[in-house]
């Protein structure tokens, strides 16, 4: 499982764009990385759809045999 900001970090986005995106302040996304919980599902959608990553990726463990 991957978190928000791995994925962000990764394709050199930066949170005011994803937030800008969002219509939320920086400080909101922000707080929405350390907690994804935090967020409706649309607007969980939309970041990822906006990073470019899967809400699998960021969701749901991976289970390891």
């Amino acid at each position: 499982m991957k978190t928000l900001k791995e994925c962000r970090i990764s394709k050199g986005i930066k949170q005011v764009a994803v937030a800008e995106h969002l219509g939320v302040s920086r400080a909101t996304y922000a707080k929405y990385e350390n907690n994804p919980k935090d967020m409706s599902v649309g607007q969980a959608q939309a970041a990822c759809e906006f990073i470019g990553c899967s809400m699998d990726d960021i969701f749901l463990p991976r289970i390891v045999n």
